[in-house]
This record gives C-alpha cells, structure tokens and sequence, in this order.
C-alpha cells in the first residue's frame, strides 16, 4: 500500500514539474502597433516595422524605444490596456500581450470661415490630405470669399486645398432664398456635391427634377457642380415643419436621407405618419427626384426624430436617432424614460428588420451611426444613470455604443466630465479603433483640460472602446466639433463652430460665429 502512494507522488510530482516545464517552453503572442502614425519603432536593438508580431516565453523582456515625432506628443505605451508612459520602456512578458504607442496629435494649422455674420460648420468631405470640402451655414455680406447673400442664413460650400502649409478657400456662392437656409450635412456625388438642411425661404426658383416650396419650414436639398454653379436644387416636405438632417451616397449613386417631419401630404403622402414628429428616410435619385416606394416616415405618437442614415454592405440601411414613442413603429420596444437613443436597421425597401431603444432614467440621442469593419458603432449623448447606462460621469456624457451586424449591442461607454459632453461623429481609423468629435464643457474626470466654455473635443478610442487619448482645442468662448475626417497620411480634420478668438483660434473670428477648420497632426 506504500509503495502505491510513494509511486502516486512521484506521478503528481512529475506531472507537476512537467507542466512548469510546459509554462517555461509555452511562448505567448507579443503584437505592437501605434496610433495611425508610426511605421516603425526600435525593439531591442533593431528596427522593426509596425504592426509587429512575434512571439516570447514567460519571463522574456522587451525593450521598445519611442520616436519623438514632429506634430504629436507621445503619451504612453499602453500595454494591455495600461498606460506605461515612459517613452523607453521595458516589458516582462507574463501572457499574451498588447502593446501600442501612443501618441496625441497636435493642432498643426486651423483657419477660420466666415464674415461679418455668423458662420457655423456642420459639413465635411475629406478627399485626400490636401484637399477636403467644407458645408457651413452663413448670412455674412462682407466676404469675398462667400460671394453674395440671398438674405438671412444661407448654404455655402467651399473648397478648400492645403497648400505649403496654408488653407486655401476657393470663393463660392451662397445658395438659398429670403428667408433663413440651414446646412446640416454634406457628400459627394460625381461632378459636385450634394448639401441637405432646410428653410423657411419661399422663393427658391427649384431646378432640375425637384419640387415646388409645400409650407412652413421644409427640407431642402441642393447639388453644386464642382465650379460651384447650380446642378439642381428641390425643396422637400408637405404643410408641416420638415427638416433633413444627414445624406450620404449609395451604391448606384442614389443619395440616402434622413430627418424629421410634420407632414402628412406633399412629399410625405403615403410614408405612414404616425404623430406629430416623425423620424423619415427617403432614398434619392442624383437629379434630385425622391423615389416614391422609397419615401417612409418611422416613429409613434410621441416625438422622434432620425439624425443619420447611411448603406450597409448587405444592400440595406442604418438610421439612428431618438425617440419618446412607445407604440406604432415601436410598440413592442423595451423603453426607458424620456428621450431613448434609437437605432434601426432598414432592408433596402426601407422595411425594418431590426431596431432598439437604449437609456436610462434622463435622455439620450443618437447622432451617428456607421458600418464599420466588424459591426456598428453609433455615437451620440447620454445624461442618465440606470439602466443600459454603466458609468455616468455628470450633465450630459458623450455615449459610444458597439453592436454586431444583426444588432446584438458588444459595449458601450460613456466619456466625460461633470458637466455637459456630445458626439456629433464618429469615423474608424486605420488602426481599427475610432475617433469621435463634439465638444465637452468639463475640466475634469476624462478631460484633462478646457481652454474656455466649451471646447471642441477629440477622443481616439481603441477596438474594444478603450479611451486612448483626448485633447480639447478652442478659445475661451464656446467652440464645438461636428464632422471629424482621417486622411492617407492618418491626420485627422475637424469642422466646427467658433465664436473664440483666442487660444486655439489663431487665425481670428471675423463676426459673431465662424465655422471652424482644424488639421491634428503632421
């Protein structure tokens, strides 16, 4: 019997040593990469390009060295979601690792758009590194870049090339009527561009293949050729207040468009109103017609509005918004109260295939949502606690949510200070996470500074939401993000709104708001 339980602990004991040995021979997957920047960095004594994989025993060390890179400040190698931030640093290896360098862009050129009025920007194309199109609202007079004023605010689209360093804006001429004409988003389309928004002018001679004014305030649509002359130019709506809030590009070149209505006639004959406020998406032709099976209005007998829409791969749409509603469209729809962040999936008839409604105990509005490379991700605000909420910083908090395609929701996070933060858009990066813009009016918890009132605020976000880095930029008046771009060369570009003339804003303000164009990084 002994000598049964002597040879038993021999067996445990060289199982025991024989898995050490299996822990000291098994190597783990070491990955480094960078924030969209660096395409090498020195690891150990050599040079290694970026991403760089390898593999390493338990107890291996790796030594990484940091380039100081002109235009941006290194903050860090994060090392499996830990910020070391040494610019040499030297990393044990005890499981499969992580590590990525961060660096924070800096504000490298800014310019501002804008006369004697007020100017404010909520559109963005960025072509290529040295040239983007800007959208902004303006009802200046004095500009010999904003070449005429049809009375009150107008659309002006200009151009603009990055030249030796320099923004160059390429005059245009404001478009719209005698009444006030606010832009709200634009894209491009072969031959021009194509801005939406909406007006209460009467007297917009329509063009092409659009529609007549239908009352009240209504969505307006517009196609500038790229000598920014007139392709054609159509109102959209019916007797109530209609608005268009974004437009995006399609396969086949059709145009998506989403917004809110009042309407029950005129162009929303037919989409299925359900109250006083609905969301609708309409898809358009490139000469400016709605295509009539594919108009729909979406909501219930509360308020709900759709702030964006755009294509999916599969052919169908994404539309997402907010919504107070707890019938029609969305009677069978777990919701919480007030305002709930809300996110459709639409197949290419505009038939809903899925949808959801996220909050807590206050309001949440969804202002993106985009398909990206492993799913969706959606930006907007929260200000609850509760419910789908897990973390409120204070006020109103900037909320990043990530689904998979069929809806199923993979995190969400939120981003802030104590006080008042928004996301207004979202892009993925090259290196597979994500850069939001809005703006914050914090000085603390996520925000580590603010110049003035609120700032425009830039957050990079790793794959699984992780907040990278951030940085504030604006004078000390109220300064605000709306459309954020990344270009080939991995700078990013944002537009927005200033009314500073300090600080951040060294090209000056030229009235009571310009729009606001700034390059982050190289």
């Amino acid at each position: 019997m002994s000598r049964r339980i002597f040879l038993a602990i021999i067996f445990v004991l060289l199982l025991i040593a024989l898995s050490g040995c299996i822990n000291i021979l098994k190597r783990y997957q070491v990955t480094i990469t960078s924030t969209p920047l660096l395409e090498s960095v020195t690891v150990g004594k050599r040079e290694r390009e970026l991403p760089y994989r390898t593999t390493a025993k338990r107890g291996d060390r790796i030594l990484i060295k940091a380039p100081l890179v002109p235009g941006y400040d290194f903050a860090g190698w994060l090392v499996n979601n830990v910020l070391n931030e040494e610019a040499n640093v030297e990393i044990v290896i005890e499981e499969n690792t992580a590590i990525k360098a961060i660096y924070i862009p800096k504000l490298v050129n800014e310019i501002t758009l804008g006369g004697n009025g007020d100017e404010t920007g909520f559109g963005l194309i960025v072509e290529s590194t040295s040239s983007l199109v800007s959208g902004v609202t303006s009802d200046s007079t004095d500009s010999n870049l904003i070449v005429g004023n049809n009375g009150g605010f107008d659309f002006w689209v200009p151009p603009l090339e990055y030249i030796s360093n320099s923004f160059l804006v390429s005059p245009r001429k404001a478009h719209g009527g005698s009444g006030d004409d606010f832009i709200s988003d634009t894209t491009r389309i072969t031959g021009g561009t194509v801005s939406v928004g909406w007006t209460d002018s009467e007297d917009i001679p329509f063009t092409g293949s659009g529609y007549p004014y239908h009352g009240g305030t209504d969505a307006y649509a517009i196609m500038l050729l790229n000598d920014g002359t007139i392709g054609w130019q159509t109102y959209i709506g019916g007797s109530g207040d209609d608005y268009a809030h974004s437009v995006n590009v399609t396969v086949g070149e059709r145009l998506i468009l989403t917004g809110s209505t009042g309407s029950n006639d005129s162009n929303f004959e037919g989409t299925g109103q359900h109250g006083d406020i609905d969301g609708w998406a309409s898809i358009m032709s490139s000469y400016g017609t709605l295509v009539s099976n594919l108009r729909k209005s979406f909501g219930g007998s509360g308020t709900d509005e759709l702030f964006y829409g755009v294509q999916t791969r599969d052919g169908g749409y994404l539309l997402c918004g907010y919504s107070k509603s707890s019938d029609g469209d969305l009677k069978n729809i777990d919701r919480s109260q007030g305002e709930d962040l809300w996110i459709l999936k639409v197949d290419s008839e505009l038939n809903i295939l899925w949808q959801d409604l996220l909050g807590g105990t206050a309001d949440e509005r969804a202002h993106v949502v985009k398909e990206v490379s492993d799913g969706l991700i959606v930006a907007g605000y929260t200000a609850s606690t509760g419910r789908d909420v897990n973390d409120h910083k204070g006020g109103k908090d900037i909320w990043v949510l990530k689904f998979k395609d069929n809806g199923e929701l993979l995190w969400s996070k939120t981003y802030g200070g104590t006080n008042d933060e928004e996301a207004f858009d979202i892009i993925e990066t090259a290196d597979g996470g994500y850069a939001v813009c809005g703006y914050t009016k914090s000085t603390n918890r996520d925000v580590r500074a603010n110049k003035g009132m609120s700032d425009v605020w830039v957050i990079k976000l790793g794959m699984d939401g992780y907040l990278e880095w951030e940085a504030t930029f604006g004078g000390t008046q109220n300064d605000s993000g709306r459309r954020i771009g990344e270009t080939e060369k991995r700078e990013l570009i944002v537009i927005g709104t200033t009314s500073s003339n300090d600080r951040d804003v060294l090209s000056g303000l030229h009235g009571g708001t310009d729009a606001w164009l700034l390059r982050l990084g190289k």
